[in-house]
């Protein structure tokens, strides 16, 4: 069984390379196919910061094949650390423990080993100020190739590549960089972004948002913390920078953006657009690519079909279904 840390309500399943496999089977058992109910997943990764950072103006801020050439360039040389993953269904219900009926979420710990791996200190000072015990993931951390297998062949990644669930973000280029290199078998990143959003098509049917795109339709700024408390949202189990607790805040920012659109709409113009978006009545015939970082998707790049993609929904419940 998973080791765990818990809240009231809330389980950590803290996943190594010995309970890989059991926490997949652990996983399909809440996603039965003949059941639809789970149909999104927020997700947030922890990694070694970034070793290469040209000067002058951030990467984030210039064009976007510049941003993806940076992002490439740092996922290309390190490793993910820890990943974690919130399973939720439209109304933010999460997979509960048949023993303990606790909600549950996962964290993902990956082989890392500071005396080999290339790594930014201060970032790895602060995921160990923040109890990330790197020791264990030295001693027995996930080998990318191995969850790269277990994912494939599990109904998680079986839903993703085929468009059935939706992939929720915050400030998400890295998360997807990284989690679409250990399913590419940890081969390096596509040379340009073409190549990159076709991988993200291929493993994610272009499923995912990402909620610092979307904050500023309704005057919120920030990172996923800060965001947060301008919303009054408790962290509800871990701390930040622990990927399992991230993931899980990411979800109920989500519904917080939800519900701040809700509220706003008659009264600001920019939750009126995204409300628009929301209910898909915009009949925008575009695809949004990864999180509206990257700019609109060229014609036909990713999907092979004639014409430009209908953007989904925000929640795909109205454009189509995704379950």
């Amino acid at each position: 069984m998973a080791s765990s840390s818990s809240s009231s309500h809330v389980q950590v399943r803290h996943v190594w390379a010995s309970n890989l496999e059991e926490e997949f089977r652990y996983i399909d058992k809440c996603l039965p196919p003949d059941r639809r109910q789970f149909t999104f997943v927020s997700m947030d990764t922890e990694f070694p910061g970034t070793i290469y950072n040209p000067d002058g103006v951030p990467p984030h801020m210039r064009a976007p094949a510049e941003f993806y050439s940076n992002i490439k360039r740092n996922v290309d040389a390190l490793k993910l650390i820890q990943l974690g993953l919130t399973i939720f269904d439209r109304y933010g219900n999460l997979p509960r423990s048949a023993e303990t009926g606790r909600e549950q979420i996962w964290e993902f710990n990956f082989q890392f080993d500071s005396a080999v791996d290339p790594y930014n200190k201060e970032s790895v000072s602060l995921l160990e100020k923040q109890g990330i015990d790197l020791s264990r993931n030295k001693k027995y951390g996930i080998d990318s190739r191995e969850f790269a297998l277990q994912f494939k062949c599990s109904e998680l990644g079986m839903r993703s590549y085929s468009g059935r669930l939706v992939w929720l973000t915050f400030h998400g280029p890295y998360d997807f960089a990284y989690l679409t290199k250990i399913l590419n078998n940890g081969e390096l990143l596509p040379d340009d972004l073409d190549g990159f959003m076709r991988h993200v098509w291929k493993y994610f049917k272009g499923n995912v948002y990402d909620l610092k795109s979307m904050i500023p339709f309704v005057g919120l700024h920030g990172g996923l913390e800060k965001v947060a408390r301008s919303m009054n949202l408790k962290r509800a189990v871990g701390k930040s920078h622990q990927a399992g607790s991230d993931s899980l805040l990411t979800m109920h920012a989500f519904f917080g953006l939800m519900k701040n659109c809700l509220e706003m709409g008659g009264r600001d113009p920019r939750a009126s657009s995204l409300n628009l978006m929301i209910a898909g009545n915009t009949g925008l015939e575009r695809m949004q690519t990864l999180f509206g970082l990257f700019g609109l998707m060229k014609r036909n790049s990713c999907s092979g079909l004639d014409g430009l993609l209908t953007m989904q929904t925000l929640f795909g419940l109205n454009a189509r279904a995704v379950f």
